[in-house]
């Protein structure tokens, strides 16, 4: 009894040491809250391939000192999943995003090329949002 019990605690730290590992993938992340600045380009739907866009946004608080930039080009995966009419220009939401691609498999970004007008040392991706207005 003594060595399944043994057993069971260990298999059971081993699957709490996989799930953390599998959150450092993730790099750092942070809330910023932010309002759409440009009309949202919507990629086709994932299924076969995983695409994602390029939202470009006026920062309203965003806590990493090294960005100082007044705008910012951030990458929603799958953005089909949020609701009709999610994306309105004008409108702020609150952020979560990671410095590092969330996922283990590349994305097709459509207009990738919006992201090199603000010389990112890294691209910024949407974990999760949230519309407040």
């Amino acid at each position: 009894m003594r060595a399944v019990i043994t057993l069971l605690l260990v298999f059971s730290f081993a699957g709490l040491s996989a799930q953390t590992q599998s959150d450092t993938t993730k790099g750092k992340q942070y809330y910023l809250k932010a309002k759409i600045i440009d009309t949202v380009d919507l990629p086709p739907y994932c299924g076969t391939f995983a695409f994602a866009t390029v939202v470009e946004m006026e920062i309203i608080s965003f806590p990493d000192a090294l960005y100082t930039a007044k705008n910012i080009g951030v990458i929603f995966t799958c953005p089909e999943f949020y609701k009709n009419n999610f994306f309105e220009t004008g409108k702020v939401y609150e952020l979560k995003v990671a410095d590092k691609n969330p996922a283990s498999f590349d994305w097709m970004i459509l207009n990738e090329k919006k992201l090199e007008k603000y010389k990112l040392t890294n691209n910024w991706w949407v974990v999760d949002a949230k519309k407040l207005d």
